[in-house]
């Protein structure tokens, strides 16, 4: 027999025909092994004697294998047997075998079937638990050659190796016998353990193609109990991998049998979600593309769709956009909401607080994004992770009646209506206090490194900043580095700005020594930072903006803002008059709560996030604590919400200011300290 090729292709497992797919399938299956006593035809177990190791050929461009001998005839009828009521028995009666099987590979040690004993003691092992043993005599079988029990071998090592807490090395061992395996009862374990080694090793994509595999090559009499299986592993698999599944379900477009096809459950998990999360988009992308297969989700699920302009508030719930367009917006995105969380109390028992979330990647928009968090009941919104997403949430806001709370400022055009609040600061101005602290220390010129890319076009435009300790206000006025290695443009150049170079190759300390600089701001982020303090003169000032998340080496100047950043101030730390400090009071027990449920100190955007999520949260607790659509009602809550943020007065993080005091601009000192130098 010759061992089938296949892929493995998700077009193919997802939604392929029972008998054109790859993967040759058998009219019967037996159950799954180990889960309960395996049906094997004795016929099936009598070749398997007869003929060990000669069960497949090889797979393409591999050695052929040659036919085993099998033994005497008496050997073979006490082999089948054993292996008759190994495959009848439960999972003690097989376990009861392996006296039997022990004194059978004695007597024939020098027979071909003792491999074949040998595989099954593996399997003994691996039921009682003793995985080092079942994993050993696997490998030991393994290594006398190919085969239909090879295959066995191979399996119930990369079975032990799961079941061993190493699901990456078992799905590596696993995979490539997927739909190469012709003993019905060994792709049954293959098919089982080698999704699962997948799903822990989180390999998500590739787990649902082989949950496809999986349903195809079925036994008819198992497939509903699979099914089962399948869909409470389709419940621990992220959503987006789940569309993702979806789209090139419906992009594959082949008609097959509902049972055996993967995207039913994909589509009826997704509804589930859709329903759960009341997510219009969701919900419209399912009629688009699964329709047919939701069956008596179908109703909810368009009855959902469409209400995508429905607005509705529910109790009491704060929706969270975030950007995934850039790799700096996605790492700002996982930060605020990290600092969202925190300041709603979604980590502390006993939260009321409901916090629904969507992102602006894939195939939507911010407008559908923003549209499914209102859907879903948000009466606030949290949202701009960068200059353009905040622009564009402001604009929505605004035609829309909602408050929402941007961390991020947006466009100054966008900074009008009585719906609009922003909580964020451009990261730059960190950069013109630090500047400007450089230069009244004689540490000229500078040299700037990372920095906003989206801040850039603006700040050679900027006009010089008020001297260090004492930049105040809201008001934008901002520096940041240009996008390429070179010489600062003239804005920077009266900052005592020589120098900008971009942090996003490998660094070169060579960079800073032509212009022999005297301070180094690190405008970047952590990474960033790390390479320009490794690489910066020892001679040289260095200053740390609000997205260097580092340590602060001693004699260094450290941008502050309120209590940020929350760490335990260093002996000799040095706040100018005026400035935020890290080691004001308030600092330290801030900085506790937030280390009994994170690694490390808050960063500057998760800071920001949390204080959006405080104020959110006084914008919402006080409304009624029932739901509604009634679009009167709504637009009542969302006044009230929004007039609650206006007058909330709360401790916040990034300011020392305690809110909007009426206005639509949190009011924040942006400052700096100094970090004593060792004596």
């Amino acid at each position: 027999m010759n061992a089938v090729d296949n892929s493995g292709r998700f077009s193919a497992s997802f939604g392929a025909k029972a008998d054109g797919a790859p993967g040759r399938r058998p009219a019967r299956r037996p159950r799954p092994l180990l889960a309960r006593a395996p049906a094997i035809a004795i016929a099936a177990l009598i070749t398997l004697a007869a003929t060990a190791g000669a069960g497949c050929g090889a797979p393409d461009g591999a050695e052929a294998v040659s036919p085993a001998l099998g033994g005497s005839p008496e050997a073979q009828a006490e082999l089948r047997r054993i292996l008759s009521r190994f495959a009848s028995g439960a999972r003690a009666e097989r376990i009861a075998l392996e006296p039997e099987l022990l004194a059978f590979r004695g007597r024939h040690a020098g027979d071909d079937l003792a491999r074949v004993a040998t595989a099954h003691l593996a399997w003994i092992a691996l039921e009682r638990g003793d995985l080092r043993r079942a994993e050993a005599l696997a490998a030991e079988v393994e290594a006398e050659g190919p085969g239909a029990t090879g295959d066995l071998a191979r399996v119930l090592r990369g079975a032990a190796l799961r079941r061993a807490g190493k699901p990456k090395p078992a799905f590596g061992v696993l995979r490539p016998l997927v739909s190469k395996v012709i003993d019905a009862y060994v792709r049954s374990l293959l098919n089982e353990e080698v999704t699962t080694a997948a799903m822990e090793a989180g390999a998500w994509t590739q787990a649902v193609e082989l949950m496809g595999v999986w349903l195809r090559e079925a036994d008819d009499d198992d497939r509903a109990a699979i099914r089962a299986q399948i869909g409470a592993l389709l419940r621990k698999v992220p959503i987006a991998h789940l569309v993702a599944a979806m789209r090139a379900g419906e992009a594959a477009g082949e008609v097959v049998d509902p049972q055996v096809d993967l995207r039913s459950l994909v589509a009826e998990r997704l509804a589930i979600v859709a329903r759960e999360r009341r997510d219009v988009a969701l919900a419209k992308e399912l009629l688009d593309r699964a329709g047919a297969l939701l069956g008596n989700q179908g109703d909810a699920i368009s009855e959902l769709a469409a209400g995508a302009g429905t607005a509705r508030v529910e109790p009491p719930t704060v929706g969270l956009l975030l950007s995934t367009r850039t790799s700096e917006s996605r790492r700002r995105g996982v930060e605020i909401a990290a600092g969202v969380a925190h300041g709603l109390g979604l980590l502390r028992p006993g939260s009321d607080a409901r916090l629904v979330s969507r992102d602006d990647g894939g195939q939507g928009s911010v407008d559908e994004a923003l549209s499914s968090l209102t859907a879903e009941g948000a009466a606030v919104l949290i949202a701009g992770s960068d200059r353009e997403q905040a622009t564009a949430v402001a604009k929505f806001a605004r035609a829309n009646a909602i408050p929402v709370l941007l961390v991020h400022p947006p466009e100054p055009a966008a900074l009008d209506g009585a719906f609009v609040f922003v909580v964020g600061e451009e990261p730059a101005r960190g950069i013109e206090v630090l500047a400007a602290a450089l230069a009244e220390r004689g540490a000229k010129p500078v040299a700037l490194v990372g920095g906003d890319a989206g801040a850039r076009k603006d700040a050679a435009a900027a006009p010089p900043s008020a001297p260090a300790g004492a930049a105040g206000g809201a008001a934008p006025g901002a520096v940041a580095a240009p996008g390429a290695a070179g010489a600062a443009p003239a804005a920077l150049a009266e900052r005592g700005v020589a120098l900008a170079l971009p942090c996003d190759a490998a660094f070169d300390p060579r960079a800073l020594r032509p212009p022999a600089v005297r301070g180094i701001i690190l405008a970047g982020d952590a990474p960033c930072a790390e390479q320009a303090i490794r690489a910066a003169p020892r001679a040289v000032t260095l200053a740390l903006g609000f997205e260097a998340a580092v340590p602060p080496p001693p004699g260094s100047l450290v941008a502050t803002a309120g209590l940020f950043p929350l760490v335990a101030a260093p002996a000799g730390a040095q706040p100018p008059p005026g400035a935020g400090a890290a080691g004001a009071p308030g600092a330290g027990p801030a900085l506790a709560v937030w280390l009994a449920t994170h690694p490390s100190p808050p960063s500057f955007w998760a800071a920001l996030g949390r204080d959006a999520g405080v104020l959110a949260w006084a914008g919402v607790q006080r409304l009624p604590k029932t739901g509604t659509e009634d679009p009167a009602e709504v637009k009542a809550r969302r006044l009230a919400a929004s007039s609650a943020l206006s007058s909330a007065t709360v401790e916040l993080w990034t300011t020392s200011a305690t809110g909007f005091g009426g206005k639509r601009v949190l009011p924040r000192v942006v400052g700096y300290r100094e970090i004593e130098k060792a004596r």
